[in-house]
């Protein structure tokens, strides 16, 4: 069982490759056996479609995001934990970049993908309902009003950070005013 689950990570973990290298346009059955080292015939019998391969690398994406998130201790200062929490979302390293190029490319995609929209739209609520009840036990007045500006922070700065990563610093100093602000509205 445990190869099973390696295959199915080494193949998603190629299909975000792919994504990162040419978009999700890139990615089929062939060009995911061929980034992962294994034969279309290996591939077919964990992944049967391309609907699938790309599955599996919106769950790696989240899965890994999340583990990073979870890993983040809570001291007591509640602006000090979400500017972590959000510099995770944030492309600041290869992977989170990997996975940022990923997430964007799969919005995009949404557009005209229905499933691909169900699946972020599911994510998305999951996402703010956590977010919210952080924010209610952090006693802020307004969760939603609040979460709904911390997300759409994080977004912002991670899709302007795509293509400009020389504003790392400058964002990432910018968070704490901005959290700070957003607990009080």
């Amino acid at each position: 069982m445990s190869t099973e689950v390696n295959k199915r990570d080494v193949f998603a973990a190629s299909v975000l490759d792919l994504i990162v290298r040419g978009g999700i346009q890139a990615v089929s059955i062939r060009t995911v056996a061929a980034d992962s080292g294994w034969s279309v015939g290996a591939l077919q019998k964990t992944f049967s479609t391309k609907e699938a391969l790309l599955r599996a690398a919106v769950d790696l994406v989240v899965s890994r995001a999340e583990a990073r998130m979870e890993a983040i201790p809570f001291d007591g200062d509640a602006v000090d934990y979400l500017v972590h929490m959000i510099e995770e979302t944030l492309p600041l390293d290869p992977m989170r970049r990997e996975e940022a190029i990923a997430w964007n490319a799969f919005a995009a995609e949404a557009v005209h993908t229905p499933w691909i929209a169900e699946i972020l739209i599911s994510q998305d609520q999951r996402t703010s309902e956590q977010l919210v009840e952080a924010l209610r036990t952090f006693g802020t007045s307004q969760p939603k009003a609040a979460a709904a500006g911390i997300i759409a922070v994080s977004d912002g700065f991670a899709l302007r950070l795509l293509y400009d990563p020389k504003q790392a610093e400058e964002f990432c100093t910018a968070l704490r005013p901005i959290i700070n602000h957003l607990l009080t509205i």
